[in-house]
């Protein structure tokens, strides 16, 4: 529908055209060690983010608990996804699988490394659940899914429920329970740290990308992984072949713990050696890879909901952005690199604010986020994953659904009848 109320030009799909009147497009915003400085500010300052480096060996039952229970259930009416109303002991036997009974005064901690892109969930359960017949409808919004942990990504393992299906686990920037079975356990911290903070390893730079990985004397086995999924590169010396390149890769044997195995994979434009330079052209271009791509609240399918869209994308440059729209507003270090806008600006002065900006600036409202593509005919444009919108129907407004990443106009008209940019809270330049 959002396709047939707002066509675009072509040209408007290509970085080249959002470069074009700039002269520094090309240019390093940020030097390997400058992101790596950013990446350590962000973690002093966003709670949300997390040092697993760093992290005790044990955790004390009172912190765990509070995290796990961080979760809370919903007290209006829920529905399955047939549509039928969730009963109450339905819940009572989801509290209970969260083995909270069983947490002893200090629990030690264990580690692992996520074998495939796994869900991570609120509550230790697969089935989905909806605040409404229209989201049970549509199978998105499902409210038990909070984000996903990409593959080959380390995890601390904090606890396991009573069935033991789950592990509720922390990565870099989220908690929550993941499916015991997409998770390989590890012999100790060392192993899975060594493995993911290499210095030789390979970026995923599509969308998304099938890697077969060729064992040797074995079948081949195919891996779904999504922009920013970093792979071990062996050193040159063992991957020396032009056609592709050698990787080690984590896996689980048949009792579920971690082994690291040796295998080549193709040498794709999907694919670079190391992390992407972080100019805003490449900003741009990582960013309109995702046209089309389906709203998707949590990253539960293929999609990609408001956030993590942003988050996906400075992954390849190697920031490291929190997972949600207000924690990313809160990152920016250099406020000076930043725009707040006032709750009572005119919309002049929004307009005038807008014109300071480059692409690739975050925009923020509440509860949404935006990506600056920039300015055009003297209308200003963005692009962002978002679920809907309102068009103008005499004196009402009819709310519409978009369910896409798509280029829109920083006037559209949101669902609650104001136009974005009038609902703008500051803009984000991640420098």
């Amino acid at each position: 529908m959002y396709k047939d109320d707002y066509i675009f030009p072509t040209i408007m799909y290509s970085a080249s055209f959002w470069m074009r009147d700039l002269t520094d497009a090309t240019e390093i915003i940020l030097s390997i060690d400058e992101i790596e400085k950013f990446n350590n500010n962000l973690k002093s300052i966003i709670p949300s983010l997390y040092d697993l480096a760093n992290e005790g060996d044990t955790i004390a039952s009172k912190p765990l608990i509070d995290l796990i229970q961080s979760y809370k259930l919903f007290t209006k009416d829920m529905f399955d996804s047939n549509g039928k109303l969730i009963p109450t002991d339905y819940f009572e036997e989801i509290i209970r699988n969260t083995n909270l009974d069983k947490i002893n005064d200090y629990t030690t901690i264990e580690y692992g490394i996520s074998i495939k892109k796994t869900s991570v969930r609120s509550f230790p359960i697969e089935s989905p659940i909806f605040s409404s017949l229209d989201h049970s409808k549509i199978n998105n919004f499902d409210r038990f899914q909070e984000t996903s942990c990409s593959p080959f990504e380390p995890v601390l393992i904090l606890h396991k429920s009573r069935d033991k299906k789950w592990y509720f686990v922390k990565n870099y920037n989220y908690f929550g329970w993941v499916k015991s079975n997409d998770i390989a356990l590890a012999k100790n911290k060392k192993q899975i740290l060594n493995y993911s903070k290499s210095k030789e390893f390979l970026m995923v730079i599509a969308k998304e990308t099938t890697l077969t990985i060729n064992e040797k004397d074995s079948t081949p086995i195919t891996i779904k992984c999504g922009m920013g999924t970093k792979l071990f590169l062996l050193n040159h010396n063992q991957s020396n072949m032009m056609d592709n390149y050698v990787i080690k890769y984590p896996t689980s044997d048949i009792s579920g713990n971690l082994i690291f195995k040796n295998a080549t994979i193709d040498n794709t434009e999907d694919i670079i050696n190391g992390n992407l330079p972080y100019t805003r052209y490449n900003i741009i271009n990582q960013a309109l890879k995702f046209i089309d791509t389906p709203y998707d609240w949590g990253d539960k399918f293929s999609g990609k909901d408001c956030s993590s869209f942003i988050l996906t994308i400075y992954k390849c440059f190697g920031l490291l952005l929190p997972r949600n729209a207000e924690q990313q507003e809160n990152s920016f270090a250099n406020k000076k690199n930043s725009i707040k806008f006032k709750k009572n600006d005119s919309l002049k002065n929004r307009y005038s604010l807008m014109d300071k900006l480059k692409p690739g600036a975050s925009l923020f409202l509440e509860g949404h986020v935006m990506m600056y593509l920039g300015k055009y005919k003297n209308t200003h444009y963005m692009i962002h994953s978002f679920s809907g919108y309102s068009i103008k129907n005499g004196s009402n407004y009819e709310t519409r659904s978009a369910l896409q990443v798509a280029i829109s106009t920083i006037d559209l008209i949101s669902t609650s009848g104001t136009p974005f940019i009038q609902k703008f809270t500051s803009a984000v330049n991640y420098q």
